[in-house]
């Protein structure tokens, strides 16, 4: 009788725990951006749907954004989920899988690899899982309680970080004393939106709806691309091998886990704008690691940003919400294709892609895609930042360009007179404005074309 009181007390001292950490989750967890709505619709619609899953689609951004599962149900007559979420990491790939699996007869398992995710140069040389093991927060915050979930949360990150990764009000602790703060996040989640899980932008200018969260796992959004705003931020220089150690044992352990469950299992890559991986530079480093790994498992493997635009005309600022993400529409157009490739015959996919990145830019029309650029100090006594720019265009030394600068409210200043030059730098003190690049073929002369920038300094 004693050891049945004091394993009631035990429980009752968890429970009462338990209710003192929802209702402060409840006060202190803010839960109303953007993010955070994505995390909760998401596994809703999935626990949703559970049981009724036939294939999920695994990944980050690129996937929810890029993927209309809607029309893929249409076009191949199953159910299909887009399991993915933001920063999507590879630990939160294997465990994700394992969720989806439990419960749900899969007959197809497909793994988006944004390669910003994986690869080390993209955190200073650190593995993407142990610098931002906060990525996986969203995703154990929202699953069920599982040994699938203790194990994902014993696993992403070191005991020191525990508290935080377990206890979701810990990370607003410096928020304890913000009495509004917490008013917002009361009413907020007594809203009908909330409750209801709906989650909407609207343009202000028009009242027009711009971003739905949908069910299923569909980012849903008709925004444009805007053409003067392809400036995009060089992220990293990738070298051989570039994937980090910990991603790549995690993507084989995914691989693995469904040839043991004998599930099919297809790697991809979405299509980005070009300039995203032209400012990238050595992108088929990666392409070779993976189609390297892909090989040894015998699974297939399609970077969709190695299709011939015959095939897949997609290189279009008005298909893209932003410089790596495609909007309703592209995302319309890139899962038709998608299930083209998925459901037809590998020998005849072949014919739709080129061996390299750089084969393909080569055998595209001559094309200037915008300015990708990286800030830095030309010498350690110079405290002024440079802006060290590079045109994105798809030749090396076939092309020559003229680039003007024009500052708001001002007159113009050429940079450059027409030359093969690609490489060319603006003082961060300048005013901001507009960058005027102008470029035809050496062979072609007096066919001249133009794109015109802004840019923020």
């Amino acid at each position: 009788m004693k050891q049945l009181r004091c394993v009631a007390g035990v429980l009752a001292g968890i429970f009462i725990f338990g209710e003192i950490v929802r209702g402060l989750n409840y006060l202190y967890v803010p839960e109303n951006n953007a993010d955070a709505m994505w995390y909760r619709i998401m596994w809703n619609s999935f626990y949703e749907e559970q049981g009724n899953i036939d294939n999920v689609v695994l990944g980050s951004s690129h996937v929810f954004c890029d993927i209309n599962p809607y029309l893929l149900d249409e076009r191949n007559h199953q159910c299909n989920f887009n399991l993915s979420s933001p920063g999507q990491l590879m630990n939160a790939t294997y465990y994700l899988l394992k969720e989806a699996d439990k419960n749900n007869e899969l007959s197809h398992v497909y793994i988006e690899l944004f390669y910003l995710n994986n690869i080390k140069a993209t955190f200073g040389g650190e593995e993407p899982i142990t610098e931002k093991y906060f990525n996986n927060w969203g995703n154990v915050d929202h699953m069920k309680m599982s040994l699938n979930k203790l194990a994902y949360m014993l696993t992403m990150t070191d005991v020191e970080k525990y508290p935080e990764t377990w206890v979701q009000f810990i990370r607003y602790r410096t928020n304890l004393s913000d009495w509004g703060g917490i008013a917002d996040t009361v009413n907020w989640k007594k809203s009908e939106d909330y409750l209801n899980y709906n989650y909407q932008f609207f343009y202000r200018e028009t009242d027009e709806c711009e971003t739905v969260y949908g069910k299923k796992g569909y980012y849903y959004t008709p925004s444009v691309f805007n053409e003067t705003g392809r400036f995009f931020f060089q992220s990293t220089i990738l070298q051989e091998n570039p994937m980090a150690e910990l991603s790549e044992q995690y993507l084989r352990k995914t691989i693995a886990f469904c040839q043991r469950k004998n599930i099919p299992v297809t790697l991809f890559v979405s299509p980005m704008y070009d300039l995203q991986l032209i400012s990238t530079e050595n992108y088929d480093n990666y392409v070779n690691q993976v189609r390297g790994i892909a090989e040894e498992y015998h699974v297939e493997f399609y970077d969709f940003n190695l299709v011939g635009e015959e095939y897949l005309p997609i290189q279009h600022p008005k298909y893209f919400m932003d410089g790596g993400h495609l909007n309703s529409v592209g995302a319309d157009l890139f899962t038709d294709f998608f299930n083209q490739v998925m459901s037809g015959d590998i020998d005849v996919n072949k014919k739709y892609f080129y061996d390299s990145y750089k084969e393909r830019l080569q055998n595209q029309e001559p094309e200037v895609y915008g300015i990708y650029y990286r800030d830095s100090k030309d010498s350690e006594d110079d405290g002024d930042l440079v802006r060290h720019m590079w045109i994105g265009s798809n030749r090396e030394t076939e092309m020559e360009y003229r680039i003007i600068f024009m500052p708001y409210g001002k007159g113009q200043e050429l940079i450059q007179d027409f030359s093969v030059n690609k490489e060319f730098k603006i003082e961060s003190s300048s005013e901001s404005g507009t960058l005027s690049v102008e470029y035809r073929l050496k062979t072609n002369p007096s066919f001249i074309q133009k794109i015109e920038i802004e840019i923020e300094l």
